[in-house]
């Protein structure tokens, strides 16, 4: 196999590919930690998505830099050039390059979407723990400290109340 840019896309789908597939696991893995409320491997999933999102950024750096090189070479607009229409361009010179790398960017749209949808998971999960802890927080601030029965929010002494008093005024 040479080393064209058509092939150095190609390898480079195979790695994002293999990064998101990577990612995928750590957002599944990142559920179950959310769930059992582990922070240190909630705290160690997070990390390893970072490397991998820097991993991935800089695949597609490469990626990028293949398809400025195709552009040079086919003498096309950059703007233009999208990996739909690159396929199909190598369709008619190498149908099975083509046909590979139409699989290759199939599978990773399918392992992005899955990505995203437990994402949106995962963030309801965190969303939900939030309201969670501020209703504790509520509850136990709330009984910590009981509210004043003399003064109100203000400041301002409050009326009194029919509760009963130390001093009676009836004398």
């Amino acid at each position: 196999m040479s080393d064209t840019p058509v092939d150095r896309i190609y390898g480079a789908l195979q790695k994002l590919i293999s990064l998101h597939r990577e990612l995928m696991e750590c957002v599944r893995s990142e559920r179950e930690a959310l769930t059992q409320a582990d922070l240190k491997k909630t705290h160690d999933l997070t990390c390893q998505k970072e490397a991998l999102i820097h991993s991935i950024r800089q695949v597609e750096m490469e990626r990028i830099r293949a398809i400025d090189q195709l552009v040079m070479l086919w003498k096309t607009e950059a703007a233009g050039l999208t990996l739909n229409q690159i396929i199909l361009r190598v369709q008619d010179i190498n149908p099975k390059q083509s046909e590979q790398m139409r699989s290759a960017y199939q599978a990773l749209v399918l392992i992005v979407k899955r990505i995203q949808e437990q994402n949106e998971f995962n963030r309801g999960l965190v969303e939900k723990s939030l309201v969670h802890v501020a209703q504790m927080k509520q509850n136990i601030l709330g009984e910590a400290s009981p509210k004043s029965e003399v003064y109100n929010q203000s400041g301002n002494k409050s009326r009194s109340s029919g509760s009963p008093r130390l001093i009676s005024k009836e004398v």
